[in-house]
């Protein structure tokens, strides 16, 4: 038995490590077709090239069955909040660096634990209180003092990622009871393509003939959204071989990985107190995983 177990928590975290390098890959992308793009049609071919894959493996898994969904409520809001969610971390590393952005969305742990009281109207004891505080403590050891350098919008996108990433985790948990996760995503990255393309057109003038004409850039948005394919695939695999207890540490590998990218291909400079900020939002989010894990023993 023990064999298997961790045999199963090997493959596991192999999944979910692949899903935190093909983020990266992803930002990479995203950071350079900015250039040229829009945030907003590169998000519009994100959903669009995403999508395919996820169908062909929708039927292959549910048959005739891979659109049918119970929880039509928490379709809506799941889709609605990832929708703001990957649109507002599209915008922050489209605007701050790689690095300080991928430190900021560690708060989401913080934003689950205070929309937990609201939502699902759970208890948090002191101790956890207290980490919510230390955690946002260690957002503003991140910012303050505030640099004429560094953009305001970007770190606030990058916040706004994080809660709405929190409220669409809350809504997945919730459809995951009834749904399987792969319906909820083809629906997820339809609605995404109708989201995206009215925003990119309205606010844009976005015109599909027009933005593919040059094919290297087209394969570029094609080689988006199939990796998008893969990081959802990959992340689904993951929860399903481990449990999130053996999981959670490994999260935090997107913070080497991001001060690594931004060094390497942004230029980015690390400074002590993006040092210190990001070990305090650490060390508050992973004792609020914890706590969460002990409450659950427990009952």
């Amino acid at each position: 038995m023990f064999d298997v177990n961790h045999k199963n928590n090997t493959i596991g975290a192999s999944y979910l490590v692949a899903d935190i390098l093909i983020s990266f890959l992803l930002v990479t992308i995203i950071k350079t077709l900015h250039i040229d793009f829009s945030i907003f049609l590169i998000l519009f071919f994100r959903y669009l090239f995403c999508l395919p894959l996820l169908i062909v493996y929708g039927v292959y898994s549910r048959g005739s069955k891979f659109l049918s969904i119970k929880n039509i409520r928490g379709l809506i809001l799941r889709s609605c909040f990832g929708f703001i969610g990957l649109m507002m971390w599209f915008l922050a590393i489209s605007e701050i660096d790689i690095s300080l952005a991928t430190a900021l969305t560690q708060t989401m742990p913080i934003f689950i634990t205070i929309l937990s009281v609201f939502i699902a109207g759970e208890y948090v004891g002191f101790r956890r209180v207290v980490s919510v505080i230390i955690g946002f403590a260690g957002v503003l050891v991140l910012l303050l003092p505030l640099s004429p350098e560094l953009n305001l919008w970007g770190v606030i996108y990058a916040l706004l990622s994080s809660l709405f990433g929190a409220l669409m985790f809350v809504y997945l948990r919730v459809i995951g009871r009834t749904d399987p996760a792969i319906s909820t995503a083809i629906w997820y990255n339809s609605s995404g393509i109708i989201f995206a393309g009215v925003l990119a057109h309205y606010l844009d003038g976005f015109d599909v003939v027009l933005n593919t004409r040059d094919l290297s850039t087209f394969y570029l948005f094609i080689t988006l959204g199939v990796l998008a394919s893969f990081q959802q695939f990959c992340l689904a695999q993951s929860h399903m071989y481990s449990q999130a207890s053996t999981l959670a540490p490994l999260q935090y590998l997107s913070i080497p990985l991001g001060v690594t990218i931004g060094i390497l291909l942004f230029n980015e400079a690390i400074t002590v107190k993006y040092i210190v900020g990001t070990a305090i939002i650490i060390a508050s989010t992973y004792y609020i995983f914890i706590r969460e894990q002990t409450k659950k023993t427990d009952i």
